[in-house]
């Protein structure tokens, strides 16, 4: 019984009208996902010498984004990563040819971000440690 309840709550909750982002999404939905995947916001990677700084769970979900500011080694956050333009009809595709920053290899220890959402406001920022 317990079941057919929760299966008739969703299917009930699923034909409220909602605002919806180009996800198909509303906002505040996209807002939590982001906040319970934030261990992935960042990854790094050593690679012929550079640190690599990924950005590419950011741009899979760059249509709930306005903007993703960040800095380096608890330096300001104030370098803005330029997300590319979100497509309706493939919100979730990650384009870019480089979704990453790179940096002379050793020179990364940490990345803090801080999202600002379509609605203006902010996230908590972010501090996420590279750990080699």
């Amino acid at each position: 019984m317990r079941i057919l309840k929760s299966a008739a709550l969703v299917f009930g909750l699923s034909i409220l009208p909602l605002p919806a982002t180009a996800q198909g999404m509303p906002p505040e939905q996209i807002k939590q996902i982001l906040d319970v995947t934030k261990a992935s916001w960042v990854s790094f990677r050593d690679w012929q010498g550079q640190d690599l700084v990924y950005f590419t769970h950011l741009e899979a979900w760059k249509c709930g984004i306005e903007y993703v500011f960040y800095g380096v080694n608890d330096g300001p956050i104030d370098q803005e990563w330029a997300l590319d333009d979100c497509n309706p009809d493939n919100p979730n595709a990650v384009l870019k040819d480089k979704p990453y920053i790179a940096r002379p290899g050793g020179s990364v220890q940490s990345v803090s971000v801080q999202l600002i959402y379509p609605d203006g406001t902010k996230s908590p920022v972010e501090r996420f440690e590279y750990k080699r």
